[in-house]
């Protein structure tokens, strides 16, 4: 897939007007203690309405600004050296358990969730001599968890095809074709999908593009050790996609 993913970030819940765009600022710690837990959702493709390529071998990690490890002389960030940031994947239903991230910790990261194609509430049910357009979209009088996109337009037989159920599988129905789409799709391990979804601005349907993205809840474990002053670094989701 040419597309590639179209990364976002969203604190404490899913609506579009929390949006990330700026800094995150977890506050003043005190040494020896612990930094307030924040929630963040990462999203890929949120509200797209073709899809992108998905995210693949996700992890979540903290670098400083100069995406460095940081112990970089005249740019010391303890928070990242000595691996202060904890993370838990909410999407995964870790309900407990912290994993400390930094210079040389990643955390593997992603998502139980399932997104369901937005076309399928539309599509028509199949019935003899209807003639479809291209980018149609047909189910089948039985639900057997897949949808059919018309690839060439046509009108549909005298009686009801044997639909497969392979994605990508073409189906002759009369002089219509279709393409095998399955409805509903769930992630591998450490993935996060680009399929098109439809959510709404106030992310109360968001479980509907689960698998498009992931839940986590992070905070800074602050040393006794640690020195006063600023730690300025960066969040970081690595992936490779296709």
């Amino acid at each position: 897939m040419a597309n590639e993913p179209i990364v976002s970030w969203y604190e404490a819940d899913n609506k579009k007007e929390n949006e990330i765009k700026d800094v995150v600022n977890f506050g003043t710690v005190d040494a020896d203690s612990d930094s307030n837990q924040k929630v963040f959702y990462i999203w890929n493709n949120r509200n797209g309405n073709t899809d992108v390529s998905k995210m693949e071998e996700v992890t979540y990690t903290t670098r400083d600004r100069s995406g460095g490890v940081g112990d970089t002389p005249g740019n010391i960030v303890e928070a990242v050296r000595d691996n202060w940031f904890q993370v838990r994947v909410d999407s995964l239903n870790e309900e407990t358990g912290w994993t400390a991230v930094g210079r040389d910790k990643v955390k593997e990261v992603g998502t139980n969730g399932s997104t369901t194609n937005p076309n399928a509430a539309t599509a028509s049910t199949w019935a003899t001599g209807v003639a479809y357009n291209a980018d149609d979209y047909v189910k089948p009088t039985v639900d057997n968890q897949y949808m059919y996109k018309v690839t060439k337009a046509g009108t549909t037989g005298g009686s009801e095809p044997i639909w497969a159920t392979t994605e990508g599988n073409v189906v002759t129905d009369g002089t219509v074709e279709y393409t095998t789409i399955k409805i509903i799709k769930t992630p591998a391990a450490q993935e996060i999908l680009g399929l098109a979804n439809s959510v709404k601005d106030d992310g109360s349907d968001a479980a509907n593009a689960g698998g498009n993205f992931i839940k986590l809840t992070v905070y800074a474990e602050v040393p006794v050790r640690a020195s006063a002053g600023k730690n300025l670094l960066q969040q970081r989701i690595s992936y490779r996609y296709v």
